[in-house]
């Protein structure tokens, strides 16, 4: 019993992590202009269809996460690690000093899972 309860919590935060990647995603639009400090010579209109792509991938990419821990499938922990490295990646392109919640996240999701080994498989059952 245990061991789903704790598989839901975790399940629940990458999705919550994955939906603030959402609100990311949806304030984008609305932005006069989108910069980027590693890609200053882009078109902003080409800049800000890139960075859209990139942000609504993130976000895929941890919902998916989530349904996958659900799910039970061991798997999970290779795409939270994938997840978060992709999300560091947009993030670092697009840096603003907003993001350091973020990138703090997806540093500690990297930490747990390959330097700590946490959550163990027997914690989640998967």
């Amino acid at each position: 019993m245990w061991q789903l309860a704790f598989r839901i919590g975790v399940g629940i935060l990458l999705l919550i992590h994955g939906f603030a990647h959402w609100q990311i995603t949806t304030a984008w639009g609305s932005k006069t202009s989108v910069s980027s400090w590693l890609l200053p010579s882009m078109q902003p209109e080409t800049l800000q269809s890139m960075g859209t792509f990139l942000w609504v991938t993130t976000l895929l990419a941890f919902v998916i996460t989530g349904i996958v821990l659900f799910a039970g499938w061991e798997w999970w922990r290779a795409l939270a690690i994938v997840s978060s490295l992709l999300s560091l990646l947009v993030i670092g392109i697009f840096w603003q000093p907003n993001m350091i919640l973020g990138a703090a996240v997806n540093v500690a999701v990297l930490v747990a899972l390959l330097w700590v080994h946490w959550p163990s498989p027997q914690l989640l059952g998967a």
